[in-house]
């Protein structure tokens, strides 16, 4: 059988980093779409830098680009595409803010964009757009389930990533695109970066020998509280977005799966001092955190993911504990930080 070919946007990422390298050493073919250069050199593969190069015997495509080109998307549903999965977005509440214009531009107008490319190109086997649980807004019951409207508060990440959610949703029915919405709650793992998310944030601070931080919140009473959150590890991520490619393809037309949406959480929810003591145990560090007020509207004080309907389409379970997945994100910030250093040298 011929090798299935993904189109990734967003693929330089901390999820796209994962997932590119996942799907290369399942046998994919990998379209690779981001604006900045790829996070790692996947030297045991064939890779291009375009698509005009001629060369048809490549496991890895590179194109730097903008997620809102239509031109450039045009091109590259010229060649043969099987999937896509759509992570392109600002990703962070601290860059929505700083531009909300850009944000909305990006994670809803790229969005358009690749709904009507891919409507032109007419002959995808599934998309899968990468949302998220703030959707949801402020949690009213126990859990999010995907029956529950979305309510996203005002913070210009939140409401664009609830418009391009819905935008999939809709485009897939109208346009005849086989679109399914994946809804992940808090991601971690290896290659990400963003030290203003908690995980990598403590592990870099306490590996540095810094303080590292508790941002907590006041409830109605004026108390002092943990936020709280599901946290998903980097591989069972990548083997979730694996298994409904695999669903996407077994079940072609007629797929119950399409127009749909899914949550993806944990086995249990967090609280923020519970995830940073299991950081500071497994790197053996007796120092306490320093305890940060936040100000923001944009924080939801508690989210926690209803996966059950995710669980009976296409056998979605976390395995990986939260203390596992930290040890193996600690293990590899160690490396990171030993190359870093060995390369200042």
């Amino acid at each position: 059988m011929d090798k299935q070919t993904v189109f990734i946007t967003g693929s330089s990422g901390f999820i796209g980093s994962n997932l590119t390298e996942y799907l290369l050493k399942r046998g994919y073919r990998v379209i690779a779409l981001d604006e900045k250069a790829p996070r790692r050199v996947y030297q045991e593969y064939r890779c291009a830098d375009s698509l005009d190069t001629g060369e048809k015997d490549w496991d890895l495509v590179n194109i730097r680009g903008d997620i809102r080109d239509e031109a450039l998307l045009r091109k590259i549903f010229l060649g043969h595409i099987d999937y896509v999965i759509h992570l392109a977005a600002l990703s962070t509440l601290q860059l929505g803010a700083e531009d909300r214009g850009k944000t909305m531009s990006v994670n809803v107008g790229g969005t358009e964009a690749l709904l009507r490319a891919a409507a032109e190109y007419g002959k995808l086997k599934g998309l899968l757009y990468a949302s998220t649980d703030k959707v949801y807004g402020i949690l009213q019951g126990q859990a999010y389930t995907e029956e529950d409207t979305l309510s996203p508060v005002n913070s210009p990440y939140d409401c664009s990533k609830a418009e391009a959610d819905r935008l999939v949703r809709e485009r897939s029915k109208e346009y005849g695109i086989p679109g399914v919405v994946l809804r992940f709650c808090n991601i971690y793992g290896r290659y990400d970066l963003q030290t203003t998310r908690i995980v990598p944030g403590a592990i870099r601070a306490v590996l540095e020998g810094r303080e590292c931080t508790l941002r907590m919140y006041r409830d109605s009473d004026g108390r002092l509280q943990n936020f709280q959150r599901d946290f998903l590890y980097i591989d069972d991520l990548c083997e979730t977005l694996w298994r409904v490619l695999e669903r996407l393809e077994s079940q072609r037309k007629q797929n119950p799966l399409w127009g749909e949406a899914f949550n993806l959480g944990a086995r249990r929810c967090y609280s923020m001092d519970e995830v940073l003591c299991l950081i500071l145990k497994i790197l053996g560090s007796s120092s306490s955190p320093k305890i940060v007020l936040s100000e923001t509207l944009a924080e939801i004080p508690k989210q926690r993911m209803d996966f059950s309907k995710a669980a009976a389409a296409f056998g979605f379970v976390p395995k990986t504990s939260l203390e596992e997945g930290l040890r193996e994100t600690t293990a590899w910030w160690r490396q990171y930080m030993a190359d870093r250093k060995r390369g200042q040298e």
